[in-house]
């Protein structure tokens, strides 16, 4: 009880806190949308690009791992993590601002190398069920998104983000073990979750930590933006 009594008093808080600024207000709100339009429109570049043929490859843990259906698993380690970062960061009102932006940037990044590097899973791929992926895109599955990893770009994203100490072992831990079943189902090949952290770490370190964008747009001290943010 304690907790969820500091959680929304923090809330409360650091938005009155933030609301007081006009001109964080506006950008947020801008940043917001500018971020929701750009998803929406990688995703259907992202259905167009289930179009291309590509490279189907020789990946050795399938000779290891006999493919299974993991959906329902994959989208509990998902979107439990989802809803976990959500609630936390919604207490600092400025690092969920710069998080907006690192993760979109990291969505369009993993557009692009999808792109540059066209793959094919596997013929024995056993489709991903993802009831929310499949309403953000209006049908029932993309296909040929495979390097790199979305899902574990994204939990590592939020693990590297989120501030408490025991939540990001939480995600860390979802983050492994979601890999793996990514790959035993054949959704990805090794090589696509393997990257994935490290695209991950660079829009985190870029768009969070450095906030190389909203500290010049702001101008505000460090202190101010991070909203007294445990990690940074």
């Amino acid at each position: 009880m304690n907790l969820i009594t500091q959680w929304y008093n923090n809330v409360r808080q650091n938005w009155r806190d933030a609301a007081t600024d006009e001109q964080f207000v506006k950008a947020f709100w801008a940043n917001f949308a500018m971020c929701f339009l750009i998803y929406m429109a990688t995703i259907q570049w992202l259905k167009y690009n289930s179009t291309r043929c590509g490279t189907v490859l020789n990946d050795p843990c399938y000779f290891i791992l006999p493919p299974h259906d993991f959906s329902v698993y994959i989208g509990l380690c998902m979107y439990s993590v989802v809803i976990l970062t959500v609630l936390h960061l919604v207490q600092y009102p400025h690092v969920l601002n710069r998080a907006f932006t690192g993760f979109t940037v990291l969505f369009v990044i993993r557009a692009f190398c999808i792109f540059m590097v066209p793959l094919s899973a596997s013929p024995d791929m056993i489709t991903l069920h993802d009831p929310f992926s499949n309403f953000m895109a209006n049908e029932e599955s993309i296909s040929n998104d495979l390097f790199f990893s979305g899902h574990v770009a994204d939990l590592s994203f939020f693990a590297l983000v989120i501030g408490n100490k025991y939540l990001r072992r939480y995600c860390i831990a979802a983050g492994i073990c979601l890999a793996i079943m990514l790959v035993w189902q054949r959704v990805h090949y090794t090589m696509d979750v393997v990257a994935a952290p490290f695209f991950a770490y660079f829009c985190y370190w870029a768009f969070v930590e450095k906030d190389v964008i909203w500290s010049q747009v702001l101008k505000q001290p460090e202190d101010a933006r991070s909203s007294q943010h445990p990690a940074l």
